[in-house]
C-alpha cells in the first residue's frame, strides 16, 4: 500500500510540475469582487478592466502593456484609492495595503493587461459600522460596464450580493 501512495504522489507531482505555466491564472473572474467582513476590517478583492484607467495607454493602440502598466502604476494606486472605497454616513474608508495584479488576457493569448485585481484591506471603527461600497472606476466599453460584488459576514452568517454600475455606482452592504 505505501508503494501505491508513493507512486500516486510522484505521478501527482510530475503532473503539477509539466503542467502549463499557472501564473496566469486569473485572482478573480473579470468584473467580480468580493468583500469579507471580519470583525471592524473589510478584505476586498475586485477585478477592474484596464480600460477603466484613462491615460495608461500610452501609445493609444488599445492595448496595455506591461510596460505601460509599471510606468503608471502610481496613477493607477492613486485612482483605485479615490474611487473605490467603502463610506458610511460621514466618512469615505480607503484601502490600507492595496495591492495590484496585473492579468492578461486568456483569450487573445497576449501578454498585455486585461484587468487588474486589487486586493487590500479597509478598517472600520467598528463592527457594527453601517457601511455603502463605492466604484467609481467603470469601462468605456459597453460589456463591462458592470461589476457583481458578494459580501460575506461568516461571523454574523451574512451574504450580500450586489450589481454596481455606472447609473448605480454604490450599494448599501447587508441592505444597512
Amino acid at each position: 500500500m505505501p508503494y501505491i501512495k508513493r507512486g500516486l504522489l510522484s505521478m501527482t507531482t510530475l503532473g503539477l510540475l509539466i503542467m502549463p505555466n499557472l501564473a496566469n491564472a486569473h485572482l478573480m473572474v473579470a468584473d467580480h469582487g468580493t468583500l469579507n467582513f471580519v470583525d471592524n476590517n473589510v478584505f476586498i478583492v475586485l477585478s477592474i478592466p484596464m480600460s477603466a484607467f484613462k491615460g495608461v495607454d500610452e501609445d493609444k493602440d488599445g492595448k496595455v502593456s506591461i510596460v505601460e502598466f509599471n510606468a503608471h502604476k502610481k496613477l493607477i494606486t492613486k485612482r483605485v484609492k479615490k474611487n473605490v472605497y467603502l463610506a458610511d454616513h460621514q466618512y469615505k474608508f480607503t484601502i490600507d495595503g492595496l495591492l495590484l495584479n496585473p492579468e492578461a488576457s486568456h483569450k487573445h493569448k497576449s501578454d498585455n493587461i486585461d484587468q487588474v485585481t486589487i486586493t487590500g484591506r479597509y478598517s472600520l471603527p467598528s463592527k457594527l459600522t453601517k457601511v455603502n461600497f463605492n466604484v467609481k472606476l467603470f469601462s468605456n466599453n459597453e460589456h463591462k460596464q458592470h461589476y457583481q460584488i458578494t459580501a460575506t459576514n461568516k461571523t454574523q452568517k451574512l451574504t450580500h450580493q450586489f450589481e454596481l454600475s455606472p447609473t448605480s455606482p454604490f450599494s448599501k452592504v447587508f441592505n444597512n
